[in-house]
């Protein structure tokens, strides 16, 4: 504490310096120190509190007696918890007034309050004169939030409540409905959720050594084996949900220490492990390929799924439609494996780029296809973002031309197709 001491200023008044003078109250403002220097001193108390452990005069707080809690400190603000006995509050003040002996700081008693029950008026107002205190009263704002000894009524925090909805902007009815509904449903804001209050119940599984973690331990859980102790009905609804999170472990709940790493816990880790697990698709790589036409792209998916309305789907709705392609005007039924590649049409196009950007292999079945497109497009080599761009293409004018074929009797000859694809790679570049 030797190297804290008040600060001084000095004014520059027309040119000349005055003579240096003590601040009075407060820190420095602007000062880079001072919030070290604060935390240096209110340290320094710290320690000196915790001395009151091994006083055997000194009582704590009902409240506090089981983590041993004699003050708490928030910026600048600093609250002193004891029993309401004159020898635990002189006792407290005495290490508080030690504190300013050796800093110089001081609390400025008029924005000091004593709070105080389960005493007499008499006892009360004898302590008041003899601390210099002024007496305040339960509830009390700090922060903009009640504080009570009892449970907040709903006239309370309506005051609160008014704020925050002054600053949000009004929707409509629906929208609300529609935003509840989706927040309700969305499994990307639930799985979230879950893995923040997973956070919470990894703390309280480790015992981290933090002011709320010790009163949780102490209030409900009091040495019990976290797994079979049950859900507190009388706890907050905060503690109640992190103590229910448990359900989302079971029946293994020792998974939650892997999503710690390197003893910090991971809510990436534990959110993507609580999402639902579907099965790779090997065409991922082909799909995901940049440079696309939106419109190539969209059809080329709904071909992978496979979503394409061709005539064995339509006839499975019930509609009687002519079965035979119209492309390569065989008897064989139109289905997705024979448009690409098994109808001669289709192959011949395909075969034709192929050849056209330097590849000469035969052309197989749709299945095959798929697995050597995805093969060579994993990589992002130019050619293979090229080769990706003409088989999107070439699913998209088969499936246009058969449409034109069907439902307008229009045609266009396998070269004009061809030119159309040129072009729009050479436009996309």
């Amino acid at each position: 504490m030797e190297c804290v001491t008040t600060v001084s200023y000095t004014l520059l008044i027309n040119g000349g310096m005055t003579t240096s003078f003590p601040a009075k109250k407060g820190l420095r403002q602007g000062d880079p120190m001072s919030p070290y220097l604060f935390v240096l001193v209110m340290e320094y108390l710290n320690r000196a509190l915790k001395k009151l452990q091994i006083v055997p005069n000194f009582n704590y707080h009902p409240k506090c007696s089981k983590q041993h809690i004699t003050h708490i400190c928030f910026v600048d603000d600093l609250l002193l918890c004891c029993r309401a006995d004159r020898i635990s509050m002189q006792l407290l003040m005495k290490y508080f007034e030690h504190l300013s002996s050796v800093s110089g700081l001081k609390a400025n008693m008029v924005v000091s309050s004593l709070y105080i029950s389960g005493v007499t008026t008499e006892f009360r107002q004898k302590l008041l004169v003899e601390l210099h205190f002024s007496l305040g009263s339960l509830p009390f704002k700090y922060l903009g939030v009640l504080l009570s000894a009892t449970k907040l009524t709903i006239n309370q925090c309506m005051p609160l409540v008014e704020k925050i909805v002054a600053r949000i902007f009004l929707l409509p009815k629906k929208v609300v409905k529609l935003a509840q509904q989706s927040a309700g449903t969305s499994s990307g804001m639930a799985q979230r959720r879950i893995a923040a209050i997973l956070k919470l119940l990894w703390a309280i599984s480790q015992k981290k050594d933090t002011l709320w973690v010790q009163w949780i331990q102490h209030q409900y859980i009091k040495g019990k084996d976290l797994k079979e102790i049950k859900t507190p009905r009388q706890a907050s609804s905060v503690v109640r949900k992190i103590f229910e999170a448990r359900q989302w472990l079971a029946p293994n709940m020792d998974r939650i220490q892997t999503y710690a790493l390197d003893a910090k816990f991971s809510i990436k880790k534990a959110y993507m492990d609580s999402l639902p697990q579907y099965p790779k698709v090997y065409w991922k790589s082909l799909i995901l390929s940049k440079g696309r036409i939106p419109k190539h792209q969209f059809i080329m998916w709904m071909a992978l799924q496979p979503r394409l309305a061709t005539i064995d789907i339509i006839q499975l709705w019930g509609i009687q439609v002519q079965s035979e392609c119209v492309l390569c005007s065989t008897d064989a039924e139109e289905t997705l494996t024979h448009l690409f590649f098994e109808c001669s049409y289709s192959k011949t196009k395909w075969q034709k780029l192929l050849q056209w950007i330097g590849i000469q292999r035969q052309v197989r079945s749709w299945n095959e296809e798929l697995a050597w497109l995805a093969n060579i497009t994993r990589n992002k080599h130019p050619r293979t973002v090229i080769i990706a761009f003409i088989f999107a293409a070439t699913v998209y004018h088969v499936w246009m031309e058969r449409n034109s074929r069907r439902f307008q009797q229009l045609k266009k000859t396998t070269t004009e197709r061809l030119k159309e694809i040129a072009l729009q790679l050479h436009i996309v570049g």
